[in-house]
């Protein structure tokens, strides 16, 4: 019994230090150094809870833009009015604090048809319990790859820290996210913060606000009409046992968003 305790209590000094060196690391890398990462196909803040070790989620993100750009972006690289845009996720608990995920990205319009857009890889480490937080933390890192035509840069990284906390029903989530293209010309970190407030109606369901945007880069931020703002009416709910739906309306708020976008959820555990 005394080795089993000394064997669990070295594991989890193990854990603490990887993570604390993770967090460092991505420290270091965000200070040393756009696409964006998310580009419209995933609407999503990310929370500070991960699968339990051995288990996954399959994640399919589904949008429809009913009223958006009908001009070929430089950004984004493809028109948005009246386009599909979708990601399926596939994510894997490693330990109690680290998760992996990959993900596929498609896009589909009328007069496109339907198009492969590219990968993403994501890493995210929570602060375990153990460290007693008066919030919830986390880290995500994410690398992404873009077919030539889709975005501005064939490849993107995004470091996102996470910060939570629940107030009775109400949750609060906040990414302040940073992204940086890189692979073709002059690239700058911009800083796309998104948050969302939801108040649970049950175990098993809440409706809410989230808020995304994309400011521009961190040097100097875009003016307030080349920014994008959107803010998403949500609501989820547990549609049978381990499968979870979840739909946002969103609006536009500046020239540069698309007015109207319409976001789906289906999460299935595995």
């Amino acid at each position: 019994m005394v080795a089993r305790f000394l064997a669990t209590q070295t594991f989890d000094r193990v854990q603490e230090t990887m993570l604390r060196t993770a967090i460092i690391l991505s420290a270091i890398i965000f200070l040393s150094a756009s696409a964006e990462a998310q580009q419209g196909y995933e609407f999503e803040v990310y929370g500070a809870e991960t699968p339990r070790r051995g288990l996954g989620e399959l994640e399919l993100h589904t949008n429809f833009v009913p009223s958006g750009a009908q001009l070929v972006d430089d950004v984004d690289g493809r028109a948005t009015h009246r386009a599909f845009r979708s990601s399926i996720e596939l994510s894997a608990g490693l330990s109690s604090w680290l998760e992996a995920s990959l993900y596929t990205v498609t896009y589909a319009r009328n007069s496109a048809g339907v198009a492969y857009v590219g990968n993403r890889a994501r890493l995210t480490a929570i602060a375990p319990t153990a460290w007693s937080l008066p919030f919830e933390a986390g880290i995500s890192q994410e690398l992404g790859y873009a077919r030539p035509g889709f975005a501005e840069s064939p490849w993107a990284y995004e470091i996102t820290p996470i910060l939570g906390k629940d107030l009775g029903r109400i949750s609060l989530l906040v990414n302040p996210a940073f992204e940086r293209g890189f692979g073709r010309g002059i690239h700058a970190w911009e800083f796309e913060p998104r948050g969302e407030v939801n108040y649970a109606l049950g175990p098993v369901g809440a409706v809410g606000l989230a808020y995304y945007t994309v400011l521009g880069p961190v040097a100097k931020f875009d003016q307030r009409s080349d920014q994008r703002h959107q803010l998403f009416l949500t609501g989820k709910s547990e549609l049978r046992s381990g499968v979870e739906g979840g739909l946002g309306i969103g609006r536009g708020l500046t020239r540069n968003s698309d007015r109207w976008v319409i976001a789906t959820k289906l999460e299935f555990s595995l």
